[in-house]
């Protein structure tokens, strides 16, 4: 399958160190970064030329979500602290200090009014954006919340643990606890339509569910290690995952059968992230650097 994708631009040093975190913002065309280096960046997607560095003053930043226009960024770091900026101007608009360690991933509410955060004790805390005050705090009953994302239509947000629970939460009651993974479960992504739920896992394997039951409907096999971020393509038929073997693999969802392979990191690769698109892909690695690939028309049915 050679010829599907295109290498567009390599930041070799785009952090000090291991960067963690990638989001493509729609709207304003930007993508972020965040880094073990305490640094969120906001480059061009063209050339990635450094925009703006939000931040450089925290620990690790462990994850960066944008909202659904592009205008702001929020940002979860390890020593409990979690940003919101406007990526226009550069400015910080809200400050939450949810305590040491007690905030690993961030995920930005598609209404715009809330962001979740996930927790070691294993709780998911949605938050007001405009108070910056807590809203709730849910219990997945897992241990360690390594992962939360909200549904495109705003309905449903789900969190992932350590231990391999996934919980699904709507109008704040548990909807479901879906399983089949014994083992960390590091990223989700819902489809655009909301109505299925990607999984990926240290098992190697990545899992889909439907949302009306719960019910998982394919496994996707094929990473040798670790599957460390998974992201739908905005048409919902095709997802890309990134994993600890230092590859990205693209999928056809109607066969769950990987169909493409790219190999550009010389790393693990933390996080992926597709433009609004659905043509380009930015991933991240260990080994410092930014990625952009252009995906090849026929992968995108």
């Amino acid at each position: 399958a050679a010829g599907m994708h295109r290498q567009l631009s390599k930041k070799t040093d785009a952090h000090e160190d291991s960067v963690w975190t990638v989001d493509w913002t729609k709207g304003t065309n930007c993508i972020v970064t965040g880094g073990v280096d305490g640094k969120v960046k906001v480059w061009d997607p063209e050339d990635l030329k450094l925009k703006t560095v939000l931040h450089d003053d925290y620990l690790a930043v462990t994850s960066v979500s944008s909202s659904a226009d592009g205008k702001y960024v929020a940002s979860s770091s390890m020593d409990g602290n979690i940003c919101v900026f406007d990526i226009a101007t550069g400015k910080k608009v809200l400050s939450i200090s949810a305590g040491t360690v007690n905030v690993w991933t961030v995920a930005y509410s598609p209404l715009g009014d809330s962001l979740a955060t996930g927790t070691h004790a294993g709780n998911i805390n949605t938050w007001d954006l405009k108070t910056g005050k807590m809203i709730e705090s849910y219990q997945t009953g897992g241990n360690f919340t390594l992962s939360v994302t909200y549904s495109p239509d705003g309905s449903m947000f789900a969190g992932s643990t350590h231990d391999g629970v996934v919980s699904v939460f709507n109008a704040g009651k548990l909807l479901y606890k879906v399983s089949g993974h014994k083992e960390p479960v590091r990223s989700m992504d819902f489809s655009p339509d909301s109505g299925s739920l990607l999984t990926a896992s240290n098992d190697k394997h990545l899992r889909l569910f439907e949302m009306k039951k719960g019910q998982q409907v394919g496994l996707l096999s094929g990473h040798r290690s670790w599957v460390l971020d998974v992201a739908f393509n905005p048409a919902g038929s095709t997802c890309v995952s990134s994993s600890s073997d230092k590859k990205i693999r693209l999928w056809d969802l109607n066969t769950k059968e990987a169909i493409h392979t790219i190999d550009s990191h010389t790393d693990q690769v933390w996080s992926v992230a597709f433009d609004e698109s659905g043509k380009k892909l930015a991933s991240v690695s260990d080994d410092g650097s930014l990625v952009t690939n252009e995906i090849i028309a026929q992968s995108i049915k």
